[in-house]
């Protein structure tokens, strides 16, 4: 297709698509004092892409009552673990031009609990290995948790492509992004603070490409290893002011921004396709299930990026 000829769309058009369905969105992240059944779920929630918090969802769980320091450190105490480092909490992420990768290092448990009780300032750690990484480096822990969220595995009609585990530093930071996932993301210890834009804000997010780097740390200090490849990824930091009238994010005011806490016991539906940003209190723990997406959706979402990016260079 030429895409050429389209760069006359006005960014007026994009813009009352996004304010449209804003529109149609709930004011505040809907929060329900019970789960909803298979059904609710994929009518009220999954169909029209609406994010939610279960409060106490996972209050059943022994992992709420048995995660304490001291029982982590029995059961995974010497134990090796894949840690995240970094010098400032960002990984994945833009870094002065370069879109920066943690150093991964092995360590027992039992060291890395000991850095986040006394933290260095030089660096941040995070467990934020993914890749199913609950089935694998804390296997010993599944027991204490669900195998998956029974209304949301009837509904998708299938179990969980990935079980995750999650611990670190309050400096640790997840950048903004998107995932091809339908998220059920479960808070055990401490409290995470979410930033949400639905995926109508493709129109206008701001992705560069860069050049890869790696945090490589070695006697006390941080250098950077270069990877040699690129990777197209969000310039915009949530955190920092945007006013409506930016040049850089025409369309920020048109759309709707979510700020949502998921406390100790709460679970959040996050939908496919929806971009957040993620701080969270020191020592958090979480477990987050990955279910495949309706990939029907995905298309329209391309189209939409390709879109904003016309419209708006």
């Amino acid at each position: 297709m030429d895409l050429q000829k389209y760069k006359d769309i006005h960014p007026a058009l994009l813009g009352e698509l996004c304010e449209e369905y804003s529109d149609l969105l709930p004011s505040e992240i809907p929060v329900l004092h019970q789960a909803p059944d298979a059904l609710s779920f994929l009518r009220n929630y999954v169909t029209p892409s609406i994010p939610f918090i279960v409060k106490n969802g996972i209050k059943h769980w022994p992992a709420i009552k048995k995660w304490s320091k001291e029982y982590l450190r029995s059961k995974l105490g010497d134990k090796t673990c894949t840690v995240a480092i970094t010098p400032d909490g960002y990984a994945d992420a833009v870094v002065e031009d370069m879109f920066m990768v943690a150093e991964e290092k092995s360590m027992t448990f039992n060291q890395f609990l000991d850095e986040l009780e006394n933290p260095q300032l030089s660096r941040v750690l995070y467990l934020q290995k993914q890749n199913n990484c609950l089935m694998d480096e804390y296997s010993c822990l599944v027991h204490d948790v669900d195998f998956h969220i029974p209304w949301a595995t009837e509904a998708f009609g299938e179990f969980p492509e990935a079980s995750n585990f999650w611990m670190g530093d309050r400096r640790a930071i997840t950048s903004l992004h998107k995932d091809n996932y339908e998220n059920l993301y479960c808070v055990v210890k401490g409290v995470k603070e979410f930033i949400l834009y639905p995926p109508t804000a493709s129109a206008w997010m701001p992705y560069g490409s860069f050049k890869t780097g790696k945090y490589h740390y070695e006697n006390s200090s941080f250098k950077i290893l270069d990877i040699c490849n690129e990777v197209k990824w969000i310039t915009m930091d949530p955190f920092v002011k945007i006013t409506t009238n930016n040049p850089l994010y025409p369309l920020y005011s048109k759309t709707k921004e979510y700020v949502c806490n998921v406390c100790e016991g709460d679970i959040l539906y996050l939908p496919a396709l929806w971009f957040h940003h993620v701080r969270q209190s020191h020592a958090c723990v979480a477990v987050n299930y990955w279910y495949e997406m309706n990939f029907l959706k995905y298309p329209y979402f391309c189209f939409l990026e390709k879109l904003g990016k016309l419209a708006t260079s």
